[in-house]
Parts: C-alpha cells; sequence; structure tokens
C-alpha cells in the first residue's frame, strides 16, 4: 500500500494543476496575439509595396509608350523630309 501512495505522490508532482494551465492558456494567448499582430504588420507592408510597384510599373509602361510613339514620329517625319 505505502508504495502505491509514494508513486501517486510522484505522478502527483508532475500532474498539471487547474492554475498552471490557466495560466498556459493566457500565455498562448499573449503569444497567438502577438504572431497576429505581426502577420496584420507584414501585410500592411505587403500592400505598401504592391502600391509602390504597381506605381512605378505604370511610370514604366507611360515611359515607354511615350518613347515608341516619339521614335514612330521622328522616323515618319525623316521618311517624309528626306526626299
Amino acid at each position: 500500500m505505502q508504495s502505491r501512495v509514494e508513486k501517486l505522490e510522484a505522478v502527483m508532482a508532475t500532474v498539471a494543476t487547474r492554475e498552471d494551465l490557466a495560466r498556459l492558456e493566457v500565455q498562448q494567448h499573449r503569444e497567438i496575439s502577438a504572431i497576429q499582430r505581426d502577420v496584420s504588420g507584414i501585410h500592411h507592408d505587403i500592400n505598401r509595396i504592391h502600391q509602390a510597384v504597381n506605381a512605378q510599373t505604370w511610370k514604366i509602361l507611360l515611359t515607354l509608350i511615350y518613347t515608341s510613339t516619339l521614335l514612330v514620329s521622328v522616323t515618319y517625319y525623316f521618311a517624309k523630309n528626306a526626299g
């Protein structure tokens, strides 16, 4: 009987109490909240990068269109007035 009691006491020393579980739950909740804030910040950064890339793409595209139009106009002018 005494050996059983000793085994139970040894096991009970490693068993988590309700308070331990509550503390663990609060700690996990805080960690999850911190991760959510980090992910939200990452989404915000990605959105800013997307907007910057989009604006830059339009600038490059418009420059290409203007340059192409200018080259066609110059070529037409030289072809018309060369002779």
